[in-house]
């Protein structure tokens, strides 16, 4: 019976055909003008919270009061532009900045967050957003301004991840770009050790795979001894993967007990540079 590794689909068999081809999912702290179904639900919890502390009752009623009333009429001339009797009940608001967040792009919610941010006071906290942001894993932040929300990766950085991807599709790299969407998921679960380390391993599999070596380190040679590969990239990555292997945890999952000293700007970095130079490895020695 042949083994795994002469099976030259055997990693294409582990995967979803939508894996397989390439159209993979970006870890959610990449994911610009996305808002999930969690994030959504936890930003209308914060912002229905505080209105709901902004409010009394009166006749059979609820009505709103500061600091909300103000921002809520200021809101209804100078953000929607309504020429409607401005109404003070806490029910029409609700549903309507409910509306906002069940159904609002993120456009939408991040500009009205932001506007409520700007608003002299503030009706909600900057420092509650931003906790909110940073557990749903969102893709911005609230700067520490405290009124400016901000993407944490530019469109080069989700571009060069899709090309990484792209880069994979041959049938030869299907296990590095496993590890490739491993460490995307594992981005977006904030699992960061294992991020970093599925980030390597995808390159670690692309290098073994060009250099017909075992280990990195001889990958890399052969790379550069073949392919012209840059002294300063083979030294720059050797000490990247050297960081990987000091910090604990890191290169050892079966012994990982979730301390190793890295955190979300660390595994956004590495997966970034990891996309990279795969992309640069392949291309490099394209014929």
């Amino acid at each position: 019976m042949a083994n795994d590794s002469d099976d030259p689909y055997f990693d294409r068999k582990q995967l979803t055909f939508e894996q397989a081809e390439g159209i993979e999912p970006l870890p959610t702290q990449l994911a610009l003008h996305e808002v999930s179904p969690h994030l959504r639900a936890a930003l209308w919890e914060v912002v229905r919270d505080s209105l709901l502390n902004s409010t009394i009752t009166g006749i059979n009623m609820r009505v709103v009061s500061k600091p909300w009333l103000e921002v809520l009429r200021v809101m209804h001339v100078e953000r929607h532009h309504r020429l409607t009797e401005f109404s003070e009940l806490h029910s029409f608001h609700q549903k309507e900045l409910r509306r906002i967040f069940e159904v609002g792009n993120s456009h939408a919610i991040y500009g009205l967050l932001q506007w409520l941010l700007r608003f002299p006071p503030p009706p909600i906290s900057a420092r509650i957003i931003n906790n909110t942001l940073l557990r749903c894993r969102s893709s911005y932040r609230v700067l520490g301004d405290g009124r400016t929300i901000i993407p944490l990766a530019s469109l080069e950085e989700v571009a060069t991840l899709d090309r990484a991807f792209a880069d994979l599709a041959a049938t030869e790299f299907h296990g590095a770009r496993a590890h490739l969407r491993k460490a995307a998921e594992c981005l977006t679960e904030g699992a960061t050790a294992d991020s970093i380390r599925e980030s390597i391993h995808a390159v670690e599999s692309v290098a073994r795979i060009l250099g017909g070596k075992t280990s990195l380190a001889g990958a890399l040679q052969t790379l550069k001894s073949k392919h012209g590969l840059h002294p300063g990239l083979e030294q720059g990555f050797k000490s990247i993967y050297g960081f990987t292997s000091d910090e604990k945890g890191i290169r050892h999952p079966l012994l990982d007990d979730g301390t190793a000293k890295v955190d979300e700007a660390d595994a956004m970095l590495m997966i970034g540079a990891c996309a990279s130079f795969v992309s640069y490895l392949i291309n490099k020695t394209k014929p």
